[in-house]
């Protein structure tokens, strides 16, 4: 399944999807925004410090952006992984 699709399937989420930069995804807070490159697809996370034994998430709490953590998704085979760590953030908001 992709990762949209996985995303809408957790109960109570919305999608904010008017944005110029990308879609958001919250339930009493946002958890999620997935941005899209060219080539790749780029998650935004709340935390830098979720459960990441492939060392997907870099910190970038320095930049005051709401959100600690980034992912970069190249490939469909990350696309499982990423969302075991969505899913952390997800979680942390209910």
């Amino acid at each position: 399944m992709f990762l949209k699709g996985l995303l809408q399937a957790l109960p109570g989420v919305e999608e904010i999807i008017d944005q110029k930069t990308g879609i958001t995804y919250k339930t009493t807070k946002s958890f999620a925004k997935v941005e899209f490159g060219k080539t790749f697809i780029r998650v935004l996370v709340r935390s830098f410090k979720y459960y990441d034994p492939d060392k997907m998430i870099k910190n970038i709490k320095g930049y005051l952006w709401g959100y600690e953590g980034t992912m970069r998704i190249d490939s469909v085979q990350d696309i499982e992984k990423a969302f075991n760590i969505i899913k952390q953030s997800y979680e942390e908001t209910l």
